[in-house]
């Protein structure tokens, strides 16, 4: 028996009444859809879940899905996404009322580009953690991390959805798997003991997260099959091959991230999201970024020629706009505990040094740090750390006219040295570094005088 989806929408209207206008189909699966809404005040469109009761497996799930979407709405963090109302009607249907997310998922993402950068995979899975780490801190694990339910905003900002749903289905269903119409756990990224129907806590998401960071780098999850029962134990008893046979850039620590995410044993794992979320910063350090880019930009030689056409009209304001995607990291102090603990892990903060500004450019150089703190200056890469007395140093930048206009950002050093921080900054990257160099340093940061030679 399947879903009859005009019958449930105009059920779901009953339900909510004229607070809400039911609108477009977004999803289903099993015995749910979920709808668009508007809600009529305040003025916004929200994403609707709505549960078939009469398609449900068993009656108690009712009591077990009001029960975990309620303690779900209590849980309010950037990167989860936030349930603005609990209901039912005539015992047809359950509805939970949230955020509705105008952005791809991570499977459709996936889908379209199969793997992703070391950076953009290292910040979705960074954000995914500190997402888990808070609602394990509340008691909720969310036992169905998977592409499906991370979604990315429009603005780039990664949410994780779902939490619990898969909980009240087993406990309901009594089952650890699949019953007719219904997917408890998804085989690809279940955890060994999720797979054996071993008890689990928190440590069976991070598993599921190495799953997501594994696919996302090597473009394909650890373990497939041709069923579920090959799937699970290859979970139970196999070893995955290692990200970086599949994909030679991945940097050695990240890899080593993956590795221990994606052990058996779940004692050997990271005990907590938050140890695995500083993994992955002092990795990658790029990956404390809060945003993702999802949107295609324009074909390259059509940016450089645009490029060189508003550079030379003088419009460098309509290129930083138009053409450059925003760097992913741009911090001022106060840095958050996250970033700074990360930074004094890698060795970047001696004791009683504060970061006060952290800056990552968007494209190819997105996994290098550039770090302003109190008594240092520092460059961060996932291999090594680069550090100078911030007394001792001058920042200077010049234009890089090869293969389209860039910026060069060189560090000057005592003794004639220098150091090239990023090679091919945008406007935007400019727009974003200058003034925040310029406040803390003074007016001559951000100029091509001094240690910059011109090309």
């Amino acid at each position: 028996m399947s879903l009859d989806i005009s019958t449930l929408r105009q059920r779901l209207q009953q339900a909510l009444g004229d607070e809400f206008t039911v609108g477009d189909l977004l999803g289903e699966g099993g015995f749910a859809a979920v709808f668009r809404a508007r809600e009529h005040r305040p003025r916004r469109d929200v994403a609707v879940k709505v549960v078939d009761l009469g398609l449900t497996p068993s009656p108690s799930l009712a009591v077990r899905f009001v029960r975990e979407a309620r303690t779900v709405a209590r849980l309010e963090h950037p990167h989860i996404v936030p349930i603005y109302k609990v209901g039912g009607y005539q015992n047809e249907v359950l509805y939970i009322v949230m955020r509705c997310v105008d952005g791809p998922s991570l499977r459709q993402l996936l889908e379209k580009k199969r793997r992703l950068s070391v950076r953009k995979s290292a910040t979705i899975a960074r954000q995914v953690a500190d997402a888990l780490g808070y609602a394990h801190h509340y008691g909720v694990v969310h036992r169905d991390v998977k592409p499906d339910n991370i979604l990315l905003d429009a603005g780039g900002h990664v949410l994780v959805t779902d939490f619990g749903i898969a909980q009240a289905a087993q406990e309901a269903s009594g089952t650890q798997l699949t019953t007719e119409g219904m997917v408890v756990g998804t085989p690809q990224y279940m955890s060994p003991e999720q797979a054996t129907g071993d008890k689990l806590d928190a440590r069976s998401d991070i598993y599921s997260l190495g799953v997501l960071l594994y696919q996302m780098l090597a473009g394909e999850p650890p373990f497939d099959g041709d069923s579920a029962q090959a799937i699970l134990m290859k979970q139970a008893t196999a070893d995955p091959t290692p990200v970086r046979e599949h994909r030679s850039d991945v940097p050695a620590p990240l890899a080593t991230v993956v590795a221990r995410m994606l052990t058996k044993d779940p004692a050997e794992r990271y005990q907590t999201a938050e140890e695995a979320s500083a993994a992955l910063v002092e990795a990658v350090p790029a990956a404390t970024g809060e945003t993702v880019q999802v949107r295609g930009s324009f074909p390259s030689r059509l940016i450089k020629s645009l490029m060189g056409l508003v550079f030379l009209a003088g419009a460098g304001l309509v290129a930083f706009t138009l053409l450059g995607a925003p760097p992913p990291l741009s911090v001022n102090a106060p840095i958050p505990d996250s970033v700074a603990q990360a930074l004094r892990h890698r060795g970047v903060l001696a004791t009683g040094d504060v970061a006060q500004y952290v800056f990552a450019p968007a494209g190819a150089e997105d996994t290098t740090l550039l770090v302003v703190a109190r008594w240092t200056m520092a460059v961060v890469t996932p291999h090594r750390v680069r550090a100078y007395p911030r007394d001792a140093v001058q920042v200077g930048f010049s234009p890089a006219l090869r293969g389209g206009l860039r910026f060069r950002l060189v560090l000057g050093l005592p003794r004639g040295r220098q150091d090239t921080v990023f090679r091919r900054l945008s406007f935007r990257d400019l727009y974003a570094v200058v003034p925040r160099l310029q406040n803390l340093l003074g007016k001559d940061a951000g100029s091509s005088a001094g240690p910059v030679r011109r090309p």
